[in-house]
């Protein structure tokens, strides 16, 4: 074997390696946006029970409407942490298909295309998906932490009356629902790399 033929089956090596490598990354990658997307529905089915639940023990004045806002605070809570752990691996693994796509594809993921412009009113966003399920979630923990402060004034008896600041509390809720929908418009779009921004 004379030393060309020896570098060359080095670099065979390094691509086979390299090609592997990259295919784990990509089917890794592949396997961590389908888990987050199972993961929020595993959990949306828990809090969708707890929402319908609460509403009829709330209904009949039942003291378990409690337990069950309670129990939708913690599902919510740990949904939001679920959806920010899964976008943390989704994008480790994006990182590692960046570092080797160069030498297997070419810049094949790292290159994003320009938006394809076919009108104003449903013409496509770069808006990430996950950001909003995150916002989702962490918009939902809010309504259950609401729903529980709320049970836990009623509980140890505010000097106010409660019933005198509904009419507040609904104003206050309708237009934090606008608030927060400003955000995700704002926050909710997909973070461009430094290769998009030149």
């Amino acid at each position: 074997m004379t030393r060309g033929d020896s570098s060359l089956s080095e670099d065979k090596s390094i691509s086979d390696t390299a090609k592997e490598a990259f295919d784990k990354s990509v089917n890794t990658r592949a396997l961590e946006i389908e888990l987050f997307w199972k993961r929020s529905l595993f959990f949306w089915g828990f809090i969708a029970s707890a929402f319908v639940g609460y509403a009829a023990l709330k209904q009949i004045g039942s003291d378990l409407s409690i337990v069950i806002a309670c129990f939708g605070m913690v599902c919510s809570a740990v949904w939001s942490l679920v959806n920010r752990g899964s976008k943390y691996w989704q994008e480790n693994w994006e990182s590692k298909v960046e570092k080797i796509e160069q030498n297997v594809t070419g810049p094949l993921f790292k290159t994003q295309e320009p938006v394809q412009t076919k009108g104003i009113w449903l013409n496509a966003r770069r808006y990430s998906v996950s950001k909003l399920a995150i916002a989702l979630s962490d918009f939902t923990f809010l309504i259950w932490v609401s729903i529980v402060l709320y049970h836990l004034l009623l509980i140890i008896g505010p000097p106010i009356n409660l019933k005198c600041l509904t009419p507040f509390l609904k104003i206050l809720l309708i237009l934090g629902s606008f608030f927060y929908v400003i955000l995700l418009l704002w926050k909710g779009r997909s973070t461009l790399t430094k290769d998009d921004n030149s």
